[in-house]
C-alpha cells in the first residue's frame, strides 16, 4: 500500500484534468450545422481527444491577420515591402521554411494580433528601415533586389492591417493570386527621420538611449 503511494500521487493529476479536453469557440460554433455541435457534444464526455497545445487555437478563422509595411518618397505614392516568408503580395506562393526559423516574419504575426505598442520593437524596425539600415533590410530580403527601397531608403513608412485569406478555386482571383485580403485598418502611422511621434516612441520604448550609448562605443561606425 504504501508503495503504491507515489504512483498514485503521479498519476492524479492525469486521471483529474483542469481543463476541458476539447473546445470550440465561439466564432467556430455559429458557422457549424447544428449536428456538428450535437456529435461533439456527445463525444466530449469521453475525453478521447486533448485540446492542449501550443496554439490550441489558432488563429485564422476568420482571416489570417497580417501587417504590410509600405514606403514612400513623397507620401502620396505608397509601395509594400515585401518579406521573404510571410504572406504580403497575393500573388506570392508560400514558401518552404522548415526546419529554418524566420524568426522577423514569425514577430511580425505576432504583432498583427494586437496594437503596435504591444510590440516597442516594431518602433525600431521601422526606424532603421528609414535610415537605410542593410542589417535590417537583410532580414527583409535576402536578395537586395527584391526589396523596393534599396537604391534609396523611403522616406515615410506605414504599416496597414489586412486579413488575409487563401483564394477559392474557381473565382477570378485564383487564377493569379495565391491570397485574398480585406484591409482592417492602420496599424502604424506614417512617419519619416525625426518625425516627433516616431522620435516620442523611441525615447519611450528606450531606444533613443541604447542608440546613443551604442554610438559612444563606436563612434567610428555610427558615422557610416
Amino acid at each position: 500500500l504504501i508503495g503504491m503511494t507515489p504512483a498514485c500521487l503521479i498519476l492524479t493529476p492525469f486521471l483529474s484534468p483542469q481543463v476541458p479536453y476539447t473546445f470550440i469557440d465561439y466564432e467556430t460554433s455559429t458557422s457549424l450545422p447544428p449536428e456538428i455541435l450535437r456529435l461533439h457534444k456527445a463525444a466530449d464526455r469521453y475525453e478521447l481527444v486533448n485540446s492542449y497545445g501550443l496554439f490550441r487555437r489558432m488563429t485564422g478563422v476568420g482571416g489570417r491577420p497580417e501587417v504590410v509595411v509600405e514606403g514612400s518618397y513623397d507620401g502620396q505614392q505608397w509601395k509594400e515591402i515585401d518579406f521573404m516568408y510571410k504572406p504580403g503580395n497575393l500573388s506570392l506562393s508560400p514558401p518552404l521554411v522548415a526546419p529554418h526559423q524566420p524568426r522577423l516574419d514569425w514577430q511580425m504575426w505576432f504583432a498583427a494580433l494586437g496594437d503596435h505598442r504591444q510590440s516597442p520593437w516594431f518602433t525600431s524596425f521601422i526606424h532603421r528601415l528609414l535610415q537605410g539600415k542593410t542589417d535590417v533590410i537583410r532580414l527583409v530580403q535576402v536578395d537586395e533586389s527584391k526589396y523596393a527601397f534599396i537604391a534609396k531608403p523611403p522616406t515615410y513608412i506605414r504599416a496597414q492591417l489586412y486579413k488575409y485569406w487563401y483564394t477559392k478555386q474557381g473565382t477570378r482571383s485564383s487564377l493569379n493570386d495565391w491570397w485574398t485580403r480585406q484591409h482592417v485598418g492602420e496599424f502604424f502611422p506614417s512617419v519619416s527621420l525625426g518625425d516627433p511621434n516616431l522620435e516620442s516612441l523611441l525615447s519611450e520604448y528606450g531606444f533613443k538611449v541604447r542608440t546613443t550609448l551604442w554610438a559612444e562605443a563606436n563612434p567610428r561606425s555610427s558615422t557610416k
